[in-house]
C-alpha cells in the first residue's frame, strides 16, 4: 500500500518460505502480483492454491476472468465452467460464460453480412445460421441461470430476451417480457 513493492515481494517470500503450505499467504502473494500487473505469477500462484484448494470457486473465476482477458477463450470457458460445478448458483461466473459463449456470434454475424443471394451464397447463409443457432443455444443454460439467479439484472435480462428472439423461442420471450 506504501508502494514498497520489492520489500513486500521479499517479506511475502521469507513468510511463505517459514509456511509454505498457508494458502493465506500464498493468496497475499497472488493478490500482489495481480496489483503489479503481473499475470503469468499471479497465475502460476492462483495455480498452486488450486492444487491445495481445487473447489475454490472465486479463484477459478479469477483464473477465468484473467484468461478471458488474455483472449484464452478455450481456457476461460474451462474455468468458468469449473467454478459453476462447484457453485452452481454463481451468478458472475454464470453470466460471464454466457457472454463468452455468445462473442463467438460475431463472427458468423460478420460472414453472414459479406453474403450475396446467390445459390452458393445461401447455402452458406444456412450453414452460418445453424452455427450461430448452436452458439445461442451453448450460451442458454448459463445465461437463464444467470437471470434466474438475478431477475432485477437488466442486461442479464435483455440479453437473454435477444437470445430468446434469435432462437424464436417466442413463448419464454413472452413469458420474460411480462415478468417486472
Amino acid at each position: 500500500q506504501q508502494g514498497k513493492v520489492e520489500e513486500a515481494k521479499t517479506a511475502i517470500s521469507d513468510a511463505r518460505k517459514a509456511n509454505p503450505d498457508d494458502t493465506t499467504l500464498m493468496l497475499t502473494e497472488a493478490n500482489l502480483y495481480l496489483k503489479l500487473n503481473d499475470k503469468a505469477a499471479y497465475t502460476k500462484i492462483v495455480s498452486d492454491i488450486l492444487q491445495k484448494d481445487p473447489n475454490n470457486s472465486t479463484l477459478l473465476y479469477n483464473l477465468a476472468v484473467l484468461m478471458d482477458e488474455g483472449k484464452d477463450t478455450d481456457s476461460a470457458e474451462k474455468y468458468y465452467k469449473k467454478a459453476i460445478e462447484i457453485k452452481p448458483d454463481y451468478f458472475d461466473a454464470n453470466l460471464n460464460l454466457s457472454e463468452l459463449l455468445l462473442r463467438k456470434d460475431d463472427v458468423f454475424v460478420k460472414e453472414m453480412n459479406k453474403l450475396g443471394t446467390s445459390e452458393k451464397d445461401n447455402k452458406r447463409y444456412e450453414v452460418l445460421k445453424a452455427e450461430r443457432n448452436k452458439c445461442f443455444t451453448n450460451a442458454l443454460p448459463y445465461l437463464e441461470k444467470a437471470v434466474q439467479l438475478q431477475p432485477d439484472n437488466q442486461a442479464a435480462k435483455s440479453t437473454l430476451m435477444s437470445v430468446y428472439n434469435a432462437l424464436e423461442m417466442t413463448d419464454k420471450l413472452k413469458a420474460l417480457k411480462e415478468r417486472k
